[in-house]
């Protein structure tokens, strides 16, 4: 397992490198004049910036991290620590993009007619 978690870690690391690339040329790409040129190599890299993502969330899944989807590629969805759900805890996964939790809200009553002076 250990040999997974190396590799996976290596493949992890590429992968920023490749983004930092990404990032370097985004930049270098907003120097160049308009063009034809200018707006295919914007293309490009938007393209490669989201296979990078994916491929980031792919790993992220492969090690068991829980994933949001509020965007695609998805969004690798960050411990917040431990809840207490029914009498025991549970841990907290959060989205840095929409803060969705992981943790569901409890569940309402649906046949409830709302209280009077609502709607």
């Amino acid at each position: 397992m250990n040999d997974i978690t190396e590799a996976m870690d290596s493949v992890k690391l590429g992968l920023s490198l490749f983004s930092d690339a990404i990032g370097l040329a985004n930049s270098v790409k907003n120097t160049l004049p308009e063009s034809k040129e200018k707006d295919s190599i914007e293309k490009s890299l938007f393209e490669a910036d989201k296979a990078a993502k994916l491929a980031e969330a792919q790993i992220a899944n492969a090690l068991g991290y829980t994933l949001c989807q509020c965007t695609f590629p998805p969004q690798i969805m960050l411990s917040k620590g431990y809840k207490d759900t029914n009498y025991r805890h549970k841990e907290e996964f959060v989205c840095p993009k929409c803060e969705k939790s992981s943790i569901p809200p409890p569940d309402k009553p649906i046949n409830v007619p709302p209280a009077k002076g609502y709607f």
